[in-house]
């Protein structure tokens, strides 16, 4: 897949998924490190803001929003992996699914099951399962949604429709461009089951299904864009979500 730059920033009008679902209903904890208005500040000193708006930064002013591109290949593919061995595993009993993280994180556990309709337009969720860096502006989620029994997703290009699909309902920007700008995930190597790295304006996010998550798509967010200067010392956002990938057994 092609890692140009897409000069399209369009916002897509809010509509109709129709392929969501609510997910699992377990209700939990295996850590809870903060709770009720402690959750939100500390959630929105990252993602206080809608998708492609500006980001806010400790103290409270906002950076200007930068354009989605490529994934730089001099500060994430050709960068050794950010070593994950002494992280700390979050298991998650709302979603299923297990998540490293670095151990001086804070972990900001989700209250409901994130769905499309209660949450498209609500960011920060608190539907995610959010890590929070030590200084409080770097942010990291974790979510999936279930696909309609009727739905089949097993090929790149099944992911990256329901990516422009998700995209569209969230107003995240930019829609267009993704199959220019993703970058192909693995899903278990043995199987590489189908997943996409994409960069937005404001954040980077990965979508995979299959496997051991089956029957949903899975989606990890960092909650910066590629370049912001808060991600430098974890060589870009990319470089810091393929760490926390990995810990899922994905790769790009």
């Amino acid at each position: 897949m092609s890692a140009r730059r897409s000069d399209d920033p369009d916002a897509r009008r809010p509509g109709n998924l129709g392929r969501v679902a609510p997910i699992m209903s377990a209700r939990s904890r295996t850590r809870i490190v903060t709770t009720g208005s402690a959750v939100l500040v500390a959630a929105a000193m990252v993602v206080g803001c809608s998708p492609g708006q500006s980001e806010p930064t400790p103290g409270g002013s906002a950076s200007p929003t930068t354009s989605a591109s490529a994934p730089s290949e001099t500060s994430s593919s050709t960068a050794s992996p950010i070593d994950t061995t002494t992280w700390t595993t979050f298991s998650s009993d709302r979603y299923g699914f297990t998540i490293g993280h670095p151990s001086d994180w804070t972990v900001l556990p989700a209250d409901h099951d994130w769905t499309l309709a209660a949450d498209a337009d609500q960011w920060p969720s608190t539907g995610f399962e959010s890590f929070l860096s030590p200084t409080g502006d770097v942010g990291v989620s974790a979510w999936s949604v279930a696909a309609d029994p009727g739905t089949t997703i097993e090929e790149t290009a099944d992911v990256e429709a329901w990516v422009e699909q998700y995209c569209e309902q969230t107003n995240i920007r930019p829609c267009t461009g993704i199959d220019d700008r993703a970058v192909q995930l693995c899903n278990e190597w043995r199987d590489c089951h189908p997943g996409l790295l994409v960069p937005f304006e404001s954040d980077v996010q990965a979508f995979f299904t299959g496997g051991n998550y089956q029957d949903v798509m899975v989606v990890v967010a960092v909650w910066r864009p590629e370049t912001h200067p808060t991600v430098a010392q974890y060589g870009g956002s990319r470089r810091l979500l393929e760490a926390f990938l990995s810990t899922m057994d994905v790769s790009a």
